[in-house]
């Protein structure tokens, strides 16, 4: 069979990936990259933002069932076979996809490298999801589960979720600045549908998202392009199922004022969280400069939220500070939090709202404009000398943008980026009226 093959020129490497979409719609992209170890990952563009109130949490559940077996490859037989081969395995789901991967050393002439394709292909292509891993459905109230199956693996993992002050922090915060749009949902679901939901469900939702033109697979390694595309062709053999164009959902609606929520929990600190919903995913430029921002702001040691609130501020309520920026498609979450004294939730919560603040009047420039840009360049640097950094990037940027382009323009518009850049992102993002703040203190457990 005849292959289109793309050359595709990527920083810091001597040699271009090789990308080729077969005719069922399925994206290849091969990394030529030299050492003894091989990446080898599918990203599949689906996660909680596909799901309703009546599915919530199945991408994720559906993720734990994939290593459940196939029919050539009983339950545990994939793990078993690959960490004998001294290989990583892992998956992740998050609100616009859900990946699955392999770290492995490529063994004699790549022997063990296409052993793994074989079982990740089978994996991804033929998983049995068998009712007896899935476990009977119960009630997720009952402390008293017979068959701890997947299903009470997944709702003891939501109920970690909700004893742990910092996620609660993050999900309660993005509850107030989503209403309508899907990324209102928590990735990992509820424990009332995990505990219900059948196996027709999840094989419908498997069958209606993993398909050919909706997966995207990237190989990291010392492998030839040609021959590795050939393979992954050869491993990867989907039915007639498609996806088709992926749906576009109303933007959330502009926020006109600040959102508040106070929690109250068993905890011996204070929390404060600060966020604004951001860009689109794919709107580099925008990305990048909020970026600089975040990083300015409250990475490190050096940054301002460390130095003016932790190191310089007498008597200083607060324990640790941060801020980041998480990219998802549709949008950015941009995230400013501290730990603080629990008597004085309130005042350092408007401690952090000041310095928040203070980005537009005191914009990001000069040294510490400089200092920003060259920590993303060397991050960017560090991810490229990594193949299981390097596949998530490249398919990261073909699940958001389906292309390229978000990874081979980033150095190029991170270095072009001005002071004016960043301070216009701040001004439009970072506004008072935009912003959800979230406390927690100690009291009764909500």
């Amino acid at each position: 069979m005849k292959q289109d093959i793309e050359q595709v020129s990527l920083p810091y490497l001597s040699r271009p990936a090789a990308v080729s979409v077969t005719d069922s719609g399925h994206t290849i992209c091969i990394i030529p990259k030299p050492g003894e170890v091989v990446h080898l990952h599918t990203a599949v563009r689906t996660g909680s933002i596909h799901e309703d109130d009546a599915t919530t949490g199945i991408s994720h559940f559906l993720e734990h069932l994939m290593f459940k077996g196939t029919a050539s490859h009983p339950a545990g037989e994939f793990d078993r076979i690959l960490e004998g081969m001294g290989a990583r395995i892992n998956a992740a789901t998050s609100k616009d996809w859900t990946q699955y991967f392999v770290t492995i050393p490529a063994g004699e002439n790549g022997r063990f490298y296409r052993q793994a394709l074989e079982l990740h292909a089978d994996m991804m292509l033929h998983p049995l999801l068998p009712e007896e891993e899935i476990g009977p459905p119960f009630d997720p109230a009952n402390p008293q589960v017979e068959q701890k199956r997947e299903r009470h693996v997944v709702i003891e993992e939501i109920k970690m979720g909700k004893d742990n002050p910092v996620r609660r922090c993050f999900e309660t915060l993005n509850a107030l600045m989503y209403r309508q749009h899907p990324y209102h949902r928590e990735v990992i679901g509820t424990a009332e549908v995990i505990a219900a939901v059948t196996r027709e469900t999840l094989l419908g939702y498997y069958r209606r998202w993993y398909t050919a033109d909706n997966m995207v697979t990237v190989v990291a390694g010392d492998l030839d392009p040609a021959s590795t595309i050939a393979g992954i062709r050869e491993q990867f053999r989907f039915g007639a199922e498609r996806t088709g164009p992926l749906p576009a959902f109303s933007p959330e609606p502009e926020q006109a004022e600040t959102r508040a929520k106070h929690l109250t929990a068993d905890v011996q600190t204070g929390y404060v969280w600060a966020g604004f919903r951001g860009p689109a995913g794919w709107a580099l430029r925008e990305v990048i400069a909020l970026d600089v921002a975040m990083l300015a702001l409250g990475e490190g040691r050096s940054s301002r939220l460390h130095q003016r609130l932790v190191e310089q501020l007498p008597d200083t309520p607060f324990f640790d500070v941060g801020s980041a920026q998480w990219e998802y498609r549709d949008e950015t979450t941009l995230m400013a939090h501290g730990v603080c004294r629990p008597d004085v939730v309130a005042e350092s919560a408007g401690l952090l709202r000041a310095q928040v603040a203070g980005l537009v009047p005191e914009p990001v420039a000069g040294a510490e404009l400089e200092k920003a840009l060259t920590r993303l360049e060397a991050r960017f640097a560090s991810d490229a000398e990594r193949a299981a950094d390097l596949c998530f990037r490249v398919a990261d940027s073909m699940v958001r943008r389906g292309d390229l382009s978000l990874y081979t323009e980033y150095l190029p518009t991170l270095r072009a980026l001005t002071p004016a850049d960043v301070a216009a992102a701040v001004q439009r993002y970072l506004g008072e009226e935009r912003l959800c703040l979230v406390t927690m203190a100690p009291g009764e457990n909500e």
